[in-house]
């Protein structure tokens, strides 16, 4: 849906866009409006994949597995919602772009800085532990277009603003939780986290490197990585170049999780597979990006109370053995 507005924005010479101020940044400080070609493709992403929603901060119990109607096993992470709740809410008039602040756990008063404490008074919400801000998609959003009756003066530049309603999308408050139901059993998730650090390890366990021979005259080099030095020209050790160092401890995203199943009762989340990190670490889970649900399954399937798991696969896993 679609509406026209005859409103019309006029940007002054102080405010215009140049190419030193392209960061998003310095565009949201001034509060100016995106690339009118950035803002269309903004919409039409949302309209045609769906609107972005927020993700939830989930610790990570452990790992357990389930066997399906067919008999098959699957390896399942537990992710657990602890208290999610929106603790801010970002709108493009006041911080140029769209997004909700989400947080999660408790923290003592004393744990926390002035600052910190402030904020959380203000939002009226209890303190939490952790905090993490996802973009989401707006009710409605603003198309900029030029003006055809408008001068071509260089001091103003005169856009005429129109409206687009996003559909799925919706308004979230200060103050909202958000639980296990936030997704459904059957959809696919993104899981950000960081992995689990190992230390200071040599090429072979950190790349996978063979090793050396274990004997014809080796000596003290058997799981060393060898020569890793140029000719005279480039006369120098390219970076990234795979040697021993640092394994662990970054930041990684699995995608395309399946969500084997929800449990709302208890706030737990299973999905197929592994995840980064150990147990008691943080992760984000967020609708997958490569592949999103429809507008119509996430209205008909979030929010079920209780425990619910994804369907029964069509195709037999043990097909190719049957020899029926």
């Amino acid at each position: 849906t679609t509406t026209t507005t005859t409103t019309k924005l006029t940007t002054n010479n102080t405010n215009k866009r140049t190419y030193a101020s392209q960061a998003k940044a310095v565009d949201a400080l001034f509060k100016r409006p995106l690339p009118h070609k950035t803002q269309e493709q903004l919409i039409k992403s949302a309209q045609r994949f769906g609107p972005k929603r927020p993700g939830l901060i989930a610790v990570k119990a452990g790992m357990t597995c389930d066997w399906d109607e067919w008999g098959k096993r699957h390896p399942l992470t537990v992710l657990w919602i602890d208290d999610n709740q929106i603790v801010q809410v970002k709108t493009e008039e006041n911080e140029g772009y769209s997004a909700v602040q989400v947080g999660s756990g408790y923290k003592k008063p004393k744990s926390v800085t002035k600052p910190e404490l402030g904020h959380f008074i203000k939002a009226q919400v209890p303190i939490k532990r952790f905090l993490s801000e996802f973009r989401v998609t707006p009710p409605t959003m603003k198309m900029y277009k030029e003006d055809e009756e408008g001068d071509d003066d260089d001091d103003n530049n005169n856009l005429d603003v129109e409206t687009v309603e996003i559909k799925g999308a919706r308004e979230y408050k200060v103050g909202e939780e958000l639980n296990a139901n936030h997704f459904y059993a059957g959809q696919y998730v993104d899981v950000q986290g960081v992995t689990s650090g190992k230390g200071f390890a040599g090429p072979m366990k950190r790349w996978g490197f063979s090793g050396q021979p274990a004997s014809h005259g080796n000596t003290k080099k058997h799981r060393a990585h060898g020569s890793i030095g140029q000719c005279q020209d480039p006369g120098r050790v390219f970076k990234g170049k795979k040697m021993a160092g640092q394994m662990g401890g970054r930041k990684r995203t699995v995608q395309n999780c399946f969500v084997y199943k929800i449990d709302s009762e208890r706030n737990l989340v299973y999905v197929r597979g592994q995840v980064p990190g150990r147990k008691g670490s943080i992760v984000k889970v967020r609708d997958a990006l490569r592949k999103r649900a429809t507008v119509e399954e996430l209205e008909a399937q979030i929010g079920q109370i209780g425990v619910t798991i994804a369907p029964k696969s069509s195709k037999d896993p043990y097909s190719a053995y049957n020899k029926d």
